[in-house]
């Protein structure tokens, strides 16, 4: 009962603390936040330059921090990326996609939309759509800071088609057939995995997939490794000879075809030489 009427007390205390705020939907700023919206659905940009402070920060859903001129540079790309962008519209009943802007008793404003992004890709011709959160705060008359809430899935698809058909994909992969060695059971082989996968998880983050599929007859596996780039693909090898997970995995399986997959360097290529591989660069379609 005490941390009952503790908890009201506080929320009366809130309330009465910002009593001197208030939230608008048909305020100067929540048209301007609109007009954002409409000019880069119109593929206009000029606008964007001219309302956003040239001490501008963004801030992604991946905590990544852009000044003005990489925000920009991030909306041509987008551009670039998309054709047919659209978003719902706004009519300020609270029911569905909606802009707000509040005014707080400390002076701070801050304007925020929750929308849906709709368009298709130029590279991969997929339609998508996916909701949207972002809050700008304001100073004076222009737009100082931004927060993004949304899922990135769809541009980093996107960008990644855009790079395998332009050459310039930097992902690589390993394909490897391995068989299973005698005296070596799946249960085993199992512990050993389970291993082998915290190890990539804690040491190698930019290891993005590692996946081992066993044939029907227990004794086949094919192991898929995807890398953002060469030189962690190189770090990888370089952690599997020098640690411990070498030993038990050559224990346990026999390397029969080794295809290395993307536009891999020349240094990833001599690197793991000595296991027979067979490089095999990205000619068309996409890799993710």
């Amino acid at each position: 009962m005490k941390k009952t009427i503790l908890l009201f007390s506080l929320i009366i205390f809130s309330s009465c603390n910002q009593s001197g705020s208030r939230i608008e939907v048909s305020d100067e700023k929540s048209k301007i936040i609109q007009k954002i919206f409409d000019e880069v659905a119109a593929e206009r940009i000029d606008y964007l330059e001219d309302i956003f402070s040239s001490e501008m920060k963004m801030v992604n859903s991946k905590n990544e921090e852009f000044n003005k001129n990489q925000f920009i540079i991030g909306i041509k790309d987008m551009l670039d990326l998309f054709d047919d962008i659209s978003f719902d519209n706004v009519n300020a009943d609270a029911d569905g996609s909606e802009i707000e802007t509040n005014y707080y008793s400390n002076g701070n404003v801050w304007s925020s939309i929750w929308n849906n992004f709709s368009a298709t890709g130029k590279y991969t011709g997929q339609k998508v759509n996916f909701p949207f959160h972002i809050s700008y705060k304001w100073k004076g008359d222009k737009i100082i800071e931004e927060y993004q809430f949304f899922d990135l899935m769809a541009f980093e698809n996107e960008a990644n088609a855009r790079a395998s058909q332009n050459g310039t994909n930097e992902k690589v992969g390993f394909v490897i057939e391995l068989s299973i060695n005698k005296g070596s059971n799946v249960e085993e082989v199992k512990t050993l995995l389970k291993q082998l996968t915290e190890f990539m998880r804690t040491n190698e983050q930019e290891a993005y997939d590692y996946g081992y599929y066993i044939s029907e007859d227990g004794k086949r596996i094919t192991l898929i490794e995807k890398y953002l780039n060469s030189q962690a693909a190189i770090l990888h090898a370089d952690n599997f000879e020098g640690g411990s997970n070498m030993k038990p995995f050559m224990d346990s399986f026999t390397i029969e075809s080794f295809v290395l997959i993307g536009n891999s360097s020349k240094a990833l290529q001599d690197r793991i030489k000595a296991y027979g591989v067979k490089p095999r660069k990205l000619i068309g379609g996409w890799t993710n």
